[in-house]
């Protein structure tokens, strides 16, 4: 027999020197890995048969095991070329591996493994193995050495009691088997083997019903920390590392996960798998205390949580559009965190908000950011307040409810800038001269005496110029009149067409896939336009109850008014909002734009 004293390779050459080679260059030899056994713990039997590589395969014949149980079997086979005295000699070498655990205290015995081999029988000598209690084999491996982590961190630390002398396991641990419904606990999947582990295959995690599961790490590569068990040295290997949110109070079991576990590589050493399985999890969710729970509690909102807001810009004209934000973050669920929403603000018209999660890991611990945007529109001038913003949370450090709250936001709204300068009107001047009057004096002086003017060519023609320009000047006077007309009137007349231009700039639009924003715009000036040049309403300057007054004054009727406030909201809330465009949308409203219009020309009739 022989023991664990050394590598791979050392084992082979050794089981080969000590095997005699029968007939037809046959060998079988048997060995365990050690000679003692702790009645709880495992031990490994290796039965490995040489035969030419040329003929047919042997079959192994293992016994009944009277002592022990068969806990598990792998077999592999390799090809081996040897050279002896320039002669070239390929043989097949099938190594079956078997995990035993004893059945009693005492003394031991593996019977003989009986192999087939074309017609003729061979068999290997029996093992006999001392089987130690459990309390005499603790106190064979003497103290337990110091775990390389720090004992509150170590998820191996009690398990003595449960590995005993197993060279492979997989166990799964949870830092917090008592955690309150919503509170983290940290599930861990390791892989712990006392041989060489080339990597795994079908690695089945569970389901974990009655969590929300997030991934905390996910190695792509098997990564080997040295560990001390129970005085053994162990290759740890983590596998999974889950956070898991319980989602209601009791008892819950973690059902056990699964592995192949694949041992060699390849060559001279053959790659063989075995199954492994953890054991199953209990988790005592605690509920959430009733006594203090606030009334406006949400189940969600677990967790170590900051609530805060921002609003950019916090001057602006009216009309312009502002960034509100509300920032939650913390640790805990991000993903099942319920923030208060913005209600109605006098003078600010809101649209629908956008949400955004980040997520990230801190020492271990699930941690996360939520923000919401949303754009407010002021539509009135001077000092308006946001309001602060509360939200009840459960804080599992501090086992309490707690209110967090954000700072109310002052925002500045002037007036829009105006579309020309101001005109100042100048002081009036007085024009007399400072000297006061002066005398008149005549100074007279002699003359010669003419022919009188009438006689004269030109006079005749002078005298006729003062009537003939008198009665041009009437005539272009009366022209004028018949002509002129008024610029307001001319942009009465001429509003439903600018506005049907304005549809139609709109449509052409759709044409040449420009149906954003610019779309949406282009329709708003063409009915606020049609509003300012033939209602005289502009309605920049106006809430939508101020526009709705002013209409319903001029006669038009209350369906069409609520119509084309509607189709302006709409229009605000597609160019600010979020969301992609419609165009069979589009197309409708242009169509209401374009029976508006219609309906607003004839209010008489409509408000009949």
């Amino acid at each position: 027999m022989s023991r664990r004293t050394g590598s791979a390779v050392l084992l082979f050459v050794g089981l080969c020197a000590a095997g005699a080679r029968a007939a037809d260059d046959v060998q079988v030899h048997a060995s365990t890995d050690a000679d003692e056994v702790a009645v709880d713990g495992t031990l490994n039997l290796q039965v490995l048969v040489t035969v030419p590589s040329a003929s047919q395969g042997a079959d192994v014949q293992l016994p009944d095991f009277k002592d022990f149980d068969l806990v598990g079997r792998s077999q592999s086979e390799q090809t081996t070329i040897e050279f002896s005295n320039g002669a070239q000699n390929i043989y097949r070498r099938i190594v079956t591996n078997v995990a035993l655990t004893p059945r009693h205290e005492g003394s031991a015995t593996i019977e003989p493994v009986r192999v087939s081999y074309r017609g003729r029988s061979y068999q290997t000598q029996p093992i006999n193995v001392r089987v130690l209690g459990a309390a005499q084999a603790q106190r064979r491996r003497g103290a337990t050495p110091p775990s390389a982590r720090e004992s509150e961190e170590d998820p191996f630390q009690g398990m003595a009691t449960q590995i005993g002398a197993r060279d492979l396991m997989l166990r799964a641990t949870v830092d917090n088997k008592v955690p309150y419904v919503g509170e983290q606990a940290t599930y861990s999947l390791y892989l712990l083997a006392r041989g060489g582990v080339s990597g795994i295959d079908k690695l089945q995690v569970p389901k974990f019903d009655g969590f929300w599961s997030e991934a905390l790490e996910e190695p792509q590569q098997l990564v080997n920390e040295p560990r001390i068990i129970d005085g053994i040295p162990y290759s740890s290997f983590l596998l999974r590392k889950r956070a898991l949110f319980p989602l209601r109070p009791g008892k819950v079991e973690i059902e056990p996960a699964e592995v192949d576990v694949l041992s060699g590589f390849g060559m001279l050493f053959s790659r063989s798998s075995a199954h492994r399985a953890s054991q199953p999890i209990i988790i005592d969710v605690q509920p959430l205390p009733v006594a203090t729970r606030p009334p406006a509690f949400d189940l969600g909102n677990v967790g170590s949580w900051t609530l805060s807001t921002s609003v950019e810009p916090l001057t602006v004209s009216v009309g312009q559009p502002v960034t509100f934000k509300l920032v939650a973050q913390g640790r805990g669920n991000v993903r099942d965190l319920r923030l208060p929403r913005l209600g109605q603000v006098p003078g600010l018209r809101a649209y629908d908000a956008t949400t955004t999660d980040k997520k990230s890991v801190e020492k271990g611990q699930l941690v996360g950011t939520r923000t919401i945007e949303q754009l407010l529109v002021p539509e009135r001038t001077g000092d308006l307040e946001i309001p602060s913003l509360s939200m009840d949370i459960f804080d599992p450090a501090q086992r309490a409810y707690r209110t967090i709250r954000t700072e109310p936001v002052r925002l500045l709204v002037h007036a829009a800038e105006p579309g020309t300068a101001a005109t100042v009107a100048l002081p009036a001047q007085n024009l007399l001269a400072a000297g006061g009057l002066r005398p008149i004096r005549l100074r007279l002086r002699e003359t010669a005496t003419s022919a009188p003017p009438w006689t004269q060519a030109w006079f005749w023609p002078a005298l006729a110029a003062g009537p003939f320009a008198v009665a041009i000047l009437i005539a272009s006077g009366r022209a004028r009149r018949l002509f002129w007309k008024d610029p307001r009137e001319l942009r009465m007349r001429r509003a439903r067409t600018a506005a049907q231009a304005r549809l139609r700039g709109a449509e052409a639009m759709l044409a040449d896939r420009r149906s954003g924003a610019e779309f949406y715009a282009e329709v708003a000036r063409g009915l606020t336009g049609y509003l300012a040049d033939k209602q005289g309403i502009v309605a920049a300057g106006l809430t939508r109850e101020e526009l709705s007054s002013a209409l319903l004054a001029r006669g038009h009727a209350n369906a069409t008014v609520r119509s084309l406030v509607g189709i302006l909201d709409q229009c605000d809330e597609r160019r600010f909002g979020p969301g992609a465009a419609d165009e069979r949308a589009q197309r409708s409203l242009l169509a209401d734009g374009e029976r508006i219009l219609a309906e607003l020309d004839r209010p008489g009739k409509d408000a009949a």
